[in-house]
């Protein structure tokens, strides 16, 4: 079926019930070239499906004929000149209209690194990944993340890295830093009720208003290839996620390339889609561009309707 067709099912299906929203944002998607001298720290020739080039046309063709109107890149890459790689790959295009860059709080270089690339309005925060500097809420780490508040600019954080309790305790300590925890904190999906004590810490998490969740992971994180393309599947999860976060702070976002894995794009789309259905268009909005615009302060372009 080509991507058209996929795209009227995505905004015009019968179970779509809900308008089209106004845009999409896709929070979190990756950019990278593997064929660059030098090469990438990530990802890792042991996976192939990823290993080639994932450039801004690549995804251009992927995601604009399914509605996507506009991109906030992540960068994976824990090599600090990597960000202003990142910036300069997406400079003249405002389809990608910001930059979650990767640079370590626990870093001495810190705030003299985040100054500079924030000169350049489309740097709208970082994502704390590698696993290789552990990420311990230190005088140094809490310090270095207070400017990214003084900043008014967003903290990413995947859930491997950080666990639960740790980002309650940073988002206690810093209640003005906007905090976006990525891929349905990290949350495996089995087509089961979620587990008491998980239900437990995500309510506890919740509690921080400055806490956001990303509305991504589902298929790579359904423990099948290819991953289940019934929502029900993954509902048990989401009803959680939905009833602590609410419409207010679920973000759009699909990790893509990593869900080629087990699914693609419009396969995605048609989860978050199908998940939303009947719960009114002011979350479908909400949860599509909304609340990416209000917790990454993005400066949106005008777009033909």
């Amino acid at each position: 079926m080509c991507v058209i067709a996929l795209a009227t099912i995505f905004f015009t299906g019968a179970a779509a019930r809900a308008e089209k929203p106004a845009r999409v944002i896709d929070t979190h998607i990756h950019l990278y070239d593997t064929e660059r001298e030098g090469g990438v720290p990530w990802p890792h020739k042991t996976t192939p499906w990823l290993y080639k080039p994932h450039l801004p046309a690549d995804f251009k063709k992927t995601a604009q004929p399914l509605g996507v109107t506009d991109v906030v890149v992540v960068e994976a890459s824990h090599l600090v000149e990597d960000n202003q790689w990142l910036l300069d790959l997406v400079k003249d295009d405002d389809y990608f209209v910001a930059i979650v860059g990767n640079l370590s709080p626990a870093s001495d270089d810190f705030a003299a690194n985040l100054k500079r690339f924030a000169k350049d309005p489309r740097y709208v925060g970082i994502r704390v990944r590698n696993n290789d500097v552990p990420f311990e809420l230190n005088d140094k780490t809490l310090a270095n993340l207070r400017l990214l508040a003084e900043d008014d600019m967003t903290l990413d954080l995947l859930t491997g890295h950080a666990s639960l309790e740790k980002i309650d305790e940073l988002a206690r300590e810093i209640p003005d830093l906007r905090i976006v925890v990525n891929h349905c904190l990290g949350q495996p999906f089995r087509g089961q009720p979620a587990d008491d004590k998980w239900k437990a810490r995500v309510h506890t998490l919740a509690q921080n208003k400055n806490v956001y969740c990303k509305f991504s992971g589902l298929i790579e994180q359904s423990g099948k290839e290819p991953a289940p393309a019934d929502v029900e599947y993954y509902r048990p999860v989401l009803d959680v996620l939905w009833k602590e976060f609410g419409p207010r702070r679920m973000v759009f976002a699909s990790n893509w390339p990593v869900i080629n894995k087990a699914g693609d794009y419009a396969a995605h789309l048609k989860l978050v889609r199908g998940y939303l259905e009947g719960k009114g268009d002011d979350a479908t909005e909400r949860v599509f561009w909304k609340n990416a615009a209000e917790v990454y302060r993005l400066d949106l372009p005008k777009r033909q309707q």
